[in-house]
Parts: structure tokens; sequence; C-alpha cells
């Protein structure tokens, strides 16, 4: 079985719960996770030593990080 912290990343902002840890898998196959407090999100790539392999923004950057 496959480690996956927390829920699954929803595709629609507007179902996600602050504070909540959230998975989500990279362009590259890399499983990142990813929070959101006061209207913020932050993410980590788990594996790897990559230069983008965390960040902060909004939800349209984690989306545009996700796809790398």
């Amino acid at each position: 079985m496959t480690f996956q912290p927390g829920r699954p990343l929803p595709s629609d902002p507007q179902t996600t719960s602050e504070r909540t840890l959230y998975h989500a898998p990279r362009g590259s196959g890399a499983l990142a996770t990813m929070t959101r407090e006061g209207g913020t999100w932050q993410w980590r790539q788990l594996h790897g030593d990559v230069p983008d392999g965390y960040g902060t923004g909004g939800w349209n950057d984690l989306q545009t990080w996700l796809k790398k």
C-alpha cells in the first residue's frame, strides 16, 4: 500500500478546508502535500531534491506547480 498523507486534493478550491492536509501527484509523478491557511496555499514535494520542491501562493499557483 502506498503512503498518501492527508486527503486527496479536490479539483474545486471551494470544497477545501483550511488547515487540512491534502496530497496530489505532480506532473513528474512525485507525490506532494499541501494545506491552506488564510487563503494562502503552502505545498511541498515529498521525495527528491528539486529546486522547486516547495512554495506558497494562490490556488492557480498551486495548480501550475502541480503540472510540473
